[in-house]
């Protein structure tokens, strides 16, 4: 447990009674970082142990989680129930070691911070109480996010955070080597990940190896959607197999059953003229063969002339140029949302708003799909980036620096930013989720936060989905 108090950089002393309790972050130091930080703060903080390769990345003192997934909700009970913490924090919301302690925790009334990927990235990495994506508190109504941008300060400069997947990949190596040692350390843990990681690692190897291989034709491909002329092409930006969002906030069962949908719909109602352009998510391990789901599906509907399946491609030329995108809820959107590509989410996402992407059906999208507001689109990246996310990143040296700097403030605020905005416009939790309130006037969201120009806030992000790898 950290408990070195020194002056915080807000000028007061962390009060003895904010004591975090950390359950799992991510495969790298950036947890164990922070918690150090927070404790040179004054708070104490404790962490949580679930596999070895946790252990490897927070060593020293910890409280060791050994119990089955069914008994977890006693051993938050009993262990937030004690009054000794004030809050959790953790890194994805939907990890089956992480969904009972939230409940728990929420009707203890203590704090819960999350952490996840950026919803825009580069540079950024997300932080909200409560919950994120399908869980965030963000609202969804369009004339709440116009009128808090049009208070918000100027962002301030950032740091550009420089690539970082050959850490990612040195980290991965190396937690889960650690986790072999899970089934005699800890033999109960239920991962959230489906597949060895064995297997993991000998799918990705196939799969790049096809990559390289085939990695001209896909070029080829691109480059022939991209010509003057060209027929007019849908795309559809596939998630990975694993992904919580897909698992938790969709109707869709796998990635296959979401490429059956839209093979269908589009079959059946898209205009013969088009195409249908399904780029699969770079960092697919490939246990699924989508070519060969998709060939097959696609001929069986009759439309295998009409379908493109692409391992790789610049994704920002691709949405210049197509007709709309289709998704789950990927944080492809935003870049769709730059680049005014109209698109359609058929998951849960925070995107989903009139004027943001499409709120018809599937098989209406292929003809009326509509168009994107981008004034309203330069208001929600505005407040978004403003509650939500925090400069650094996850993996380098450097990055993570940087992200601890940005959480610490955020950690020790008695509210949350998002909070703090939906609570003078009397916006309760439930209600910001369910979308059930309605601002009618500047005096609701204002509060004590100055006014300058919503494209001021915007700026600073806006080359980030310009500049975002071009693979996605």
């Amino acid at each position: 447990m950290f408990a070195a108090p020194c002056e915080c950089s807000c000028g007061d002393l962390v009060s003895a009674a904010r004591h975090f309790l950390f359950l799992q972050g991510l495969r790298s130091p950036f947890f164990y970082r922070l918690g150090q930080a927070l404790g040179r703060q004054g708070a104490a903080v404790t962490k949580v142990q679930f596999t070895a390769g946790d252990l490897l990345y927070w060593p020293g003192a910890g409280l060791r989680c050994q119990t089955g997934v069914g008994e977890l909700p006693a051993f938050y009970e009993s262990l937030l129930s004690t009054g000794a913490y004030s809050e959790i924090v953790l890194f994805g919301d939907c990890r089956p070691v992480h969904q009972p302690a939230i409940a728990c925790a929420k009707r203890l009334g203590l704090g819960v911070h999350v952490f996840e990927e950026g919803y825009f990235r580069p540079n950024w990495v997300t932080l909200e109480r409560n919950g994120v994506n399908g869980y965030s508190d963000l609202p969804n109504d369009p004339n709440w996010y116009r009128m808090v941008a049009s208070t918000l300060p100027a962002r301030s400069s950032y740091e550009t955070i420089g690539p970082s997947m050959n850490q990612r990949v040195l980290h991965d190596v190396v937690y889960n080597t650690a986790n072999a040692l899970n089934r005699w350390l800890f033999p109960h843990y239920p991962s959230h990940v489906t597949y060895s990681i064995a297997a993991e690692y000998a799918a990705y190897g196939k799969r790049f190896a096809r990559l390289k291989y085939k990695q001209k034709k896909y070029a080829t491909s691109v480059a022939s959607l991209l010509a003057n002329g060209a027929t007019p092409f849908f795309l559809v930006a596939l998630q990975l197999r694993d992904d919580a969002q897909l698992r938790f906030h969709s109707k869709y069962a796998s990635t296959a059953h979401f490429i059956c949908d839209v093979l269908e719909s589009f079959a059946q109602h898209a205009p013969t003229n088009t195409q249908l352009v399904i780029k699969n998510h770079p960092l697919d391990p490939g246990f699924t063969d989508y070519s060969k789901l998709i060939e097959r599906n696609a001929t069986k509907l009759g439309i295998i002339d009409r379908v493109v399946f692409l391992e790789s491609g610049h994704l920002p030329s691709l949405l210049d140029h197509a007709q709309g995108m289709l998704t789950i809820n990927s944080t492809t959107i935003g870049q769709a949302m730059f680049h005014r590509c109209p698109t359609i989410a058929l998951g849960h996402s925070i995107f989903n708003m009139p004027g943001l992407i499409c709120q018809g059906s599937l098989d209406s999208f292929w003809n009326q799909p509509g168009t994107v507001d981008s004034a309203l689109f330069r208001a929600f990246q505005a407040v978004v980036m403003h509650t939500t996310q925090i400069n650094g990143g996850l993996y380098t040296k450097t990055a993570i620096k940087h992200a601890v700097q940005s959480a610490i403030p955020r950690l020790l605020a008695p509210q949350g930013v998002l909070q703090s905005l939906l609570t003078p416009a009397g916006i309760s939790y439930e209600s910001a989720q369910n979308g059930n309130f309605e601002v009618t006037s500047m005096a609701d969201v204002t509060g004590s936060v100055s006014m300058t120009s919503v494209d001021h806030v915007a700026t600073a992000s806006a080359t980030n989905i310009t500049h975002a790898k071009a693979d996605r």
